[in-house]
């Protein structure tokens, strides 16, 4: 059982709905329609106690489910009363990592023939923040959650989990988890997104948006209809809505070449840089730079990087330099 979230006349309302296998294929139905408040299913007898109404068991075994208390109850806890809340929120979870084991070698294969690889590459980024997959599947246990799912339950465990990502990271995220840096060879493409050709990105982007749409095995077990599944639909406005951060991705190349033969100074690409500075670094004058569109900075910005990165026989410190310089003229074209 799970709880499930859909938008109804502009107005978001939840259901309980359940995975069930069908042959060798898991489909979904629906058990409860909760409607917009399932926080009227509560009740306060006194005190800091509450307890779920009956009615909800009541409605779960006319639809033939014979509901755990403890499970039912976990779905109502983001709708407990905020105070309530705080003074149970020290005693939720503290066994939850108790009965943790290394997973066998049996259910490591089952978890990599059995998990589609887009889920997997989006669970990972919403765990560790990473646009680099080359260790996706060095942490199979972090994908177990995925087994035994219908194809809604998994979109609708996704959708929760993506409530946490900040808008900055949207583009990030799309980035990693339909791994469209296999598209590029610049040796950029791992760590520094923003610096990618941005038309060529895009049609990248919409290419594999309709492979995932037309993927069979993907979407198998879920009714659709010809149009692009609403699952899929705000992964576009994330794309095409958002922007790259301007900072965040130097901290990436940091980490990312530390203990690699890199010395990891202080962050220098996160300080102020005045325009004189920023212009005797790109070689190009304050007015040409100020006239310069951001998809046209970008191209200028990957050109220099192309020629200065470390890995390229460039000058570390240059490098450093150039980014911080791309940075800040990021931040005269928001």
């Amino acid at each position: 059982m799970y709880l499930a979230r859909r938008f109804i006349n502009n107005r978001l309302h939840y259901q309980l709905r359940e995975s069930f296998l069908e042959g060798d294929i898991y489909r979904n139905r629906e058990l409860i329609d909760l409607g917009a408040n399932p926080g009227k299913y509560i009740v306060y007898p006194g005190g800091s106690s509450f307890y779920i109404d009956d009615r909800v068991f009541d409605l779960l075994k006319t639809s033939g489910f014979d509901a755990d208390y403890d499970e039912v109850e976990s779905f109502f806890l983001p709708f407990l009363d905020p105070y309530i809340r705080t003074r149970i929120d020290p005693f939720l979870n503290r066994t939850a990592n108790r009965g943790w084991k290394r997973i066998d070698e049996p259910t490591r294969q089952r978890i990599f023939t059995n998990t589609h690889i887009f889920d997997r590459r989006r669970i990972h980024f919403l765990r560790f923040g990473q646009t680099d997959l080359r260790e996706l599947d060095r942490s199979p246990s972090l994908f177990k959650i995925l087994l035994d799912k219908s194809r809604d339950e998994l979109e609708q465990l996704v959708l929760e989990r993506e409530q946490d990502l900040r808008p900055q990271e949207y583009k990030r995220y799309i980035f990693a988890i339909f791994d469209l840096q296999h598209y590029f060879t610049e040796i950029c493409a791992r760590t520094m997104p923003h610096a990618l050709d941005s038309d060529r990105l895009d049609d990248c982007f919409l290419q594999e948006l309709c492979r995932l749409d037309s993927d069979k095995l993907f979407w198998q077990g879920m009714e659709r209809d010809r149009g692009l599944v609403s699952y899929m639909i705000r992964y576009v406005v994330m794309f095409f809505d958002y922007a790259f951060p301007g900072g965040q991705t130097w901290d990436e190349f940091v980490r990312a070449h530390i203990g690699s033969g890199h010395r990891a100074g202080p962050m220098k690409g996160s300080r102020r840089m005045s325009m004189r500075e920023v212009t005797t670094v790109f070689g190009v004058s304050q007015s040409k730079l100020s006239a310069m569109s951001r998809s046209a900075l970008t191209r200028l910005y990957r050109k220099k990087a192309q020629q200065m990165h470390p890995d390229k026989g460039g000058d570390h410190e240059q490098f450093i330099e150039l980014t911080t310089a791309y940075n800040e003229l990021l931040r005269t074209k928001l």
